[in-house]
């Protein structure tokens, strides 16, 4: 008999912007379905949020979504209907925590979501992972999960992680030099479930003055990590022999430039220029390889992508 009963949930948000790339991401977790299908079970869910989908995009992809074996959709329609003020660019909101920050899209916003969804799952693990976050081989999940579980002291699992910065940056969003704090990466990033009852700091993004005058700050999730770390808990991330086994794109909601007719041609250029021909499981020679053909695809592909990068980093949303 199948055992069903689901130990983790992966929790993700698709919004108009980044459901192009999502329709990759969301079918890559069936890498982690079918290892698990070869020992009889399976013992996840991936739970889309969808965030404010167009119908048209609602119409495209939400029976093909559905239909995957581990997939559980939300429609957030009703949810917004009901909203006196439905979220729009510019919108000012407050963190718990009392810090302001604006909208950037006319969707809900994901630090907050984070910090009120996650909680509600029953599951012993509750993951974030984004849209933009593709799987290519299942080893390294499995890896993450076989530490997590074989130590009560590490308390929250991801894909990457970014270290303290010693020395300041320019952030082109708030258009100020910072210095930001370390993070488990948010992008493919499991806790336990008792991370939400250990620590109530909330997802939002937060910042500080350090006392001689620096900007101190902590990206989505990076403040509600700290509070655990400050308990004592500790924090993994995926070693680097399983960097040919996923791939971020990084910040596709904020896609400008990128449709269904050209997202084919983006993926397939950015897998080339960042992992080589070869995905997943690796050898010597597959890595020499790879290395070989991603500094061919870095020339090929470098103003395209760079036009993508640069967008991504710049782009305030208006209705445009």
């Amino acid at each position: 008999m199948e055992n069903n009963i689901n130990k983790v949930t992966f929790f993700m948000l698709v919004t108009n912007r980044d459901c192009i790339i999502a329709d990759y991401a969301i079918k890559s977790y069936e890498k982690i379905y079918n290892e698990k299908r070869k020992y009889g079970y399976k013992d996840f869910q991936l739970f889309i949020y969808l965030n404010c989908l167009s119908e048209e995009n609602l119409a495209f992809y939400y029976d093909k979504w559905a239909n995957y074996p581990f997939s559980v959709l939300y429609n957030n329609a009703e949810k917004i209907a009901a909203m006196k003020v439905k979220p729009y660019p510019g919108q000012t909101i407050i963190s718990p925590e009392g810090m302001a920050r604006k909208v950037d899209d006319y969707a809900e916003s994901y630090d907050e979501l984070w910090s009120t969804e996650l909680q509600k799952f029953n599951t012993p693990y509750i993951a974030t992972v984004d849209a933009d976050f593709e799987v290519l081989d299942s080893d390294f999940y499995f890896d993450l999960m076989n530490k997590l579980s074989a130590d009560e002291q590490i308390i929250c699992a991801s894909s990457c992680y970014g270290q303290t910065l010693t020395e300041p940056v320019y952030d082109t969003y708030s258009k100020q030099y910072i210095y930001q704090n370390e993070r488990n990466n948010t992008w493919f990033c499991i806790y336990k479930k008792e991370a939400f009852e250990l620590s109530k700091i909330s997802h939002y993004y937060f910042e500080r003055k350090t006392e001689d005058g620096k900007i101190m700050v902590y990206d989505s999730a990076s403040y509600f990590q700290d509070s655990l770390r400050k308990k004592g808990f500790k924090f993994i991330a995926a070693p680097p022999q399983y960097f040919g086994s996923f791939v971020h794109y990084g910040a596709a909601s904020k896609n400008k430039s990128l449709t269904r007719l050209n997202i084919g041609h983006y993926r397939n250029a950015f897998l080339i220029a960042t992992k080589g021909l070869i995905k997943g499981k690796n050898n010597l020679l597959i890595r020499i390889i790879n290395k070989i053909s991603r500094k061919i695809g870095h020339y090929l592909y470098d103003n395209f992508l760079s036009k993508i990068r640069t967008e991504r980093s710049t782009y305030i949303y208006t209705e445009e």
